[in-house]
């Protein structure tokens, strides 16, 4: 039907104002910051060699890292995140050999990567290959095929002086996004132990490999001396996990907005992934927690298939990643916009408890304190304490720890209690940077005290909007 000329041009004025208006929201929205660069990854490796040369000095030591493999199902490709940290190649089947000098420097530094195929580059594009421009890209010193990681083992494994150098590799289970290396630990030793299984990890079975073919072969665990390193962040790290702290606590603070009896838990983890891909963020840093009622004391529940009520507390714990960057961000408030007294009471306490905590936090603090401080401010107003407060955040959502906080590390400060016989509970949960005189709040974003809370929920929510009339 060819449209009346009125309504044609009113149709273009109304197209034309969505269009401007999506525009200009658009415009006004941050861009995320870039990846880490080759340089700041090769100085991650510099700063890994100095470490093994200090711990075994005027020891000949090969440093072995292999990458994730291709998945075996359809989704993306999500790479290990100590080959990430070291290389930054989000890329399949690829492995790392670093050679240190007795003084630290690096005299191997070698990425190796498969050779190009057409028929790979027809289905999933272009991928790194062996040559000089891949080293450039990538900025390490040599890019080889990884077909010969065989002979490279070979010639640089070989015997010196009838001993043959000490092998650091990875000798735990790889995490991977969403992940943590406690988590993947837990999972490989329970494969193991399943007697219908009993598959050992990829980086056991390497290991194994690796004793067969090299008599008197040596192979110590490289992340004793790698995850240490990765509990201080650099700079362009700081950067990475503001920015991804700062998205999950909009997308938590526009779940807020939108919150309303009706909805399905999992549309207010829909709203917060709008927020997360709109914001450019990646996959979730693990699965959404939005637990209404009595799923609010559920520390992990992730099914977010209840309708919420109107007298309902939400625990909504969420965040994404940001260049493989996770944050972990958890907000409590009511379905109804309003709490009740006795919700207002458990979400004040648990507020108050943080902020003494965050206080705190600064260098030489330490976890182990601040749970035991924790525990006893929850006791002291009449809750038990269900789970420690603080673990560090960054490739993983639990980066490896260390105790003692020092400049440049991260932490959550997550207090919680728990009323199960009443069915609610609270948990506010912040990204903390510690900083060299003090910390900073990463995630503040979103309000968390109860008055603040209320504020931000009498706003439109994205839900509130139709579609074609956003803000």
């Amino acid at each position: 039907m060819v449209p009346h000329p009125l309504r044609r041009a009113v149709t273009v004025s109304v197209l034309t104002t969505i269009f401007t208006a999506a525009a200009a929201a658009q415009a006004k929205l941050p861009a995320p910051p870039a990846p880490p660069s080759p340089e700041q990854c090769r100085q991650h490796r510099v700063d890994l060699a100095k470490a093994i040369a200090g711990a075994h000095p005027g020891r000949a030591v090969v440093v072995l890292l292999r990458g994730a493999g291709k998945p075996a199902d359809m989704g993306p490709f999500v790479q290990d995140q100590d080959f990430l940290y070291l290389t930054g190649v989000a890329e399949p089947d690829l492995a790392m050999l670093l050679v240190p000098a007795a003084d630290g420097s690096l005299t191997v530094d070698e990425l190796l990567v498969p050779p190009h195929s057409r028929f790979a580059a027809t289905w999933d594009g272009n991928f790194l290959a062996p040559g000089e421009d891949t080293a450039q890209r990538t900025g390490f010193g040599a890019a080889t095929n990884v077909r010969a990681l065989q002979e490279r083992l070979t010639a640089l494994l070989a015997e010196q002086n009838g001993a043959r150098p000490l092998l650091l590799t990875a000798t735990r289970p790889a995490a991977r996004l969403g992940s943590t290396p406690g988590r993947a630990a837990q999972i490989a030793g329970e494969v193991a132990r399943d007697p219908f299984d009993g598959r050992s990890s990829r980086e056991a079975a390497l290991a194994d490999k690796l004793r067969a073919g090299f008599a008197g072969l040596q192979i110590e665990s490289l992340e004793d001396v790698l995850h240490p390193q990765r509990a201080a962040k650099t700079d362009g790290e700081i950067e990475l996990l503001r920015a991804s702290a700062e998205i999950a606590a909009a997308g938590i603070a526009e779940a807020m907005k939108s919150a309303r009896p009706g909805l399905y838990e999992y549309q207010l983890a829909a709203v917060a992934r709008y927020v997360f891909s709109l914001r450019g963020a990646g996959p979730d840093a693990y699965a959404a927690i939005v637990g209404a009622g009595a799923n609010g004391c559920i520390l992990h529940y992730s099914a977010c298939s209840k309708v919420l009520e109107k007298d309902d507390l939400i625990v909504m714990d969420y965040a994404a990643t940001l260049h493989g960057y996770a944050s972990d961000v958890t907000r409590t408030f009511p379905a109804s916009g309003r709490f009740s007294k006795e919700q207002k009471k458990l979400v004040q306490d648990v507020y108050e408890i943080q902020q003494e905590l965050i206080a705190q936090v600064k260098p030489g603090a330490r976890l182990s304190q601040l749970g035991r401080q924790c525990s006893e401010l929850l006791r002291a107003r009449g809750y038990r304490s269900d789970h420690g407060p603080c673990h560090h955040v960054g490739l993983a959502v639990h980066d490896p720890s260390v105790d003692v906080l020092a400049p440049g590390m991260v932490i959550t400060v997550e207090p919680g209690a728990y009323l199960r016989d009443r069915g609610m509970g609270c948990r506010i949960e912040d990204i903390v940077l510690v900083t060299a005189n003090g910390h900073e709040v990463l995630s503040a974003g979103c309000p968390s005290e109860p008055a603040a809370i209320e504020a931000l929920m009498r706003e439109r929510g994205v839900v509130d909007v139709p579609v074609g009339a956003r803000r």
